[in-house]
């Protein structure tokens, strides 16, 4: 064939050849590249300077973190071509034969003692690390990359071995005169932070509570510290030590999927992502040592609208989920029914065994009171919950939506007891039974809450749907209001239950004043196809119209309603009145916010309250820059609002904000 021919088959055109080409996830997407031949071959056992071998064990770090990240081990872990070289540089085959030739400055024991010990131990981490993301926490593909491609991680040496073989590469460090300082305390630096990490993966795998587990992580944050301050320079163009990366060679391994090159990062860049994987850890240590779900959740949500930088690994995303439930107990030392428990006496300040007492003692139904129905149904959902605060933001997002007929089934089980119950005969006496009623009906409609907010973070509106989220999420949030205030009177203000709920009184009011106020100004300046606006509302809110729901003879509470957003648009244009008045109650009531009660945020109170003044930065901004008056409304350009979820996650900002710290 010449060059530019095409040959082809009858029936298959130019189009259908084009067709079949697809862009897809671009950590994957592979494109069309030849492998670079004019390389030198790779020589495991080509003689290495100590600052060389020190250079190649922090570039395999890099690689470590990039699988972390989401990677697959063929762009990452087997990249690094010492991996498939085990047996040549083992001690035990190099010095049976002749030795490596080499020179003073070039040890072969660097290569064979020192470079094999630290490989086995990135080896023995991945293989640690690959077992706890294989939980089933998270999603395969989706959050991480099991694929091993037939190359082993170690996984038949035992750990107490791989210690061992540091532990020998420190003492030949430490007692040989053929490697000089300061690279001889940097290599064992090194080596001896890796043995932290395998020490601390494999505790936190078989003992996920162990009680040495804020040792171990304090301990690895210690000795990363000097390795952060003091990193070696990067190796000549002619050094061997280059040859030991090749982000081509995942071309040749047998993979399911095409893979691009991967560039690594600096290594500066590393460093901050194995500092924030070890902080990220030690926060979720001391998260498993509360007993309230009201701080899971805070946390959880904290960490899903305003991540820290290099916080949100699968890996810890994982972990986190496997301290919270192991599929037995709850935080490895209450039964089931800690969940139910919990929630009655963190929401309503009532005990769940006086709760189910009342019922008992009021029921009047032929048969008995469904009490296991509803301790099993929301242990189920409870637990879900709280674990799914740790998932991938669409795969939460997707979860929240499917839950929500579990909570209106839950709900109307509630009302089929309340029903079913005698009067109170002491009328001054809160009803609990009632009162979990609304608790219920009350976390459904957060949930619905977080759904429909979660969509701005994720960028997934057009103009004309963000103006109907904003709508329909200050109605949601009215009804929650609603259930508040139904659930406050009669509770003793110096529980943490009041003022947790006076908390999300003040949070949740300021959030309806900014989406009404936001809603004001979006439905004037769009101009709305009203056909295509209500098919992106049926595709976007389909959960509420999935044909379970017709099963069910009670109608859900907070369901979209398009009717009634098409009046209230009407209503609103046809309003000649405009202020920022709603912007300045929401600043009001951030601002005294910040010094409320903490109420269930325990030591994650000072994040909450950071997440509060951003979004009062967010509401200040848009006071001073939106048009305050219905005339300065209708020449104001619109498109100078800014969805930005680095900013905030659920509300614009004006164009020229300064923008937030990268993640």
């Amino acid at each position: 064939m010449h060059p530019g021919a095409l040959v082809l088959t009858e029936g298959f055109t130019l189009l259908d050849a084009m067709s079949s080409f697809e862009i897809g996830e671009p950590r994957f997407d592979s494109g069309m590249a030849l492998l670079d031949k004019s390389k030198p071959s790779f020589n495991p056992l080509a003689p290495l300077t100590p600052e060389e071998v020190c250079w190649i064990i922090d570039r395999s770090v890099s690689c470590e973190m990039e699988w972390h990240s989401g990677y697959t081990l063929s762009q990452t872990i087997y990249s690094f071509l010492y991996v498939h070289s085990l047996k040549e540089i083992d001690p035990d085959f190099v010095f049976g034969g002749s030795s490596p030739r080499s020179d003073s400055l070039r040890p072969p024991e660097l290569i064979t003692v020192v470079l094999r010990a630290a490989l086995l131990g990135l080896l023995k981490c991945c293989d640690l690390s690959w077992r706890e993301l294989n939980k089933g926490n998270v999603y395969d593909a989706e959050d991480w990359q099991s694929e091993k491609c037939d190359v082993p991680l170690s996984e038949a040496l035992p750990v107490k071995y791989i210690c061992k073989v540091l532990d020998e590469a420190c003492h030949w460090l430490e007692t040989s005169a053929k490697v000089q300082q300061p690279w001889k305390a940097m290599l064992m630096n090194r080596l001896m932070f890796r043995k932290s990490l395998i020490v601390l993966f494999e505790t936190q795998l078989s003992q996920p509570h162990s009680s040495l587990l804020p040792t171990m992580i304090n301990l690895s944050l210690q000795l990363l510290h000097p390795i952060m301050t003091v990193t070696p320079s990067e190796p000549g163009p002619d050094s061997p030590a280059r040859l030991a990366f090749d982000p081509q060679f995942p071309r040749v391994i047998v993979s399911y999927i095409p893979l691009h090159v991967l560039q690594l990062p600096d290594q500066a860049h590393t460093w901050a992502l194995l500092k924030g994987l070890l902080t990220s850890l030690k926060n979720v240590n001391d998260l498993a040592s509360t007993a309230e779900l009201t701080t899971w959740e805070v946390a959880g949500h904290l960490q899903l609208w305003c991540p820290q930088p290099h916080s949100r690994f699968p890996y810890v995303r994982s972990i986190t989920q496997s301290m919270f439930w192991d599929g037995v107990l709850v935080l490895n030392k209450f039964a089931l029914k800690h969940v139910v428990v919990q929630f009655f006496r963190e929401t309503l300040d009532t005990c769940y065994d006086a709760l189910t007492q009342n019922i008992t003692t009021r029921w009047q139904g032929s048969a008995p009171p469904p009490l296991a129905q509803i301790e099993r149904t929301m242990t189920q959902i409870l637990i879900a919950n709280i674990k799914s605060l740790w998932y991938n933001p669409p795969r939460r997002r997707r979860f929240c939506a499917k839950s929500l007929f579990d909570w209106h089934e839950l709900f109307v089980v509630f009302m089929d007891v309340c029903v079913r119950l005698a009067p109170l005969q002491d009328q001054i006496k809160l009803d609990h039974v009632r009162r979990a009623r609304v608790a219920v009906l009350m976390y459904r409609l957060s949930t619905i809450r977080e759904v429909v907010l979660s969509g701005f973070q994720l960028s997934l509106y057009t103009n004309e749907e963000r103006v109907f989220a904003y709508w329909y999420v200050s109605q949601v949030l009215e009804m929650h209001l609603s259930c508040i205030d139904q659930l406050m009177p009669g509770m003793s203000s110096d529980s943490n239950a009041y003022s947790e709920l006076s908390y999300q009184l003040q949070f949740l009011t300021a959030l309806q004043s900014l989406s009404t106020t936001i809603f004001a100004i979006t439905v004037k300046k769009t101009t709305f196809s009203w056909r295509r606006t209500r098919l992106n509302f049926l595709r976007r809110y389909k959960w509420a119209f999935t044909p379970e729901y017709e099963d069910v003879d009670l109608q859900p509470f907070g369901h979209p309603s398009f009717t009634k957003f098409a009046t209230a648009c009407e209503s609103m244009q046809k309003e000649k009145q405009f202020s920022l008045d709603n912007i300045a109650l929401a600043i009001e009531v951030l601002s005294s916010l910040l010094t409320s009660p903490d109420g269930w945020a325990g030591r994650w109170s000072g994040e909450r309250k950071k997440f509060v003044q951003k979004l009062l930065d967010v509401c200040i901004d848009l006071q001073r820059h939106l048009p305050s008056t219905e005339q300065a409304l209708t020449t104001w350009d619109a498109k100078t609002l800014k969805w930005d979820a680095d900013v905030h996650p659920w509300f614009p900002i004006i164009s020229g904000f300064p923008p937030a710290a990268p993640r």
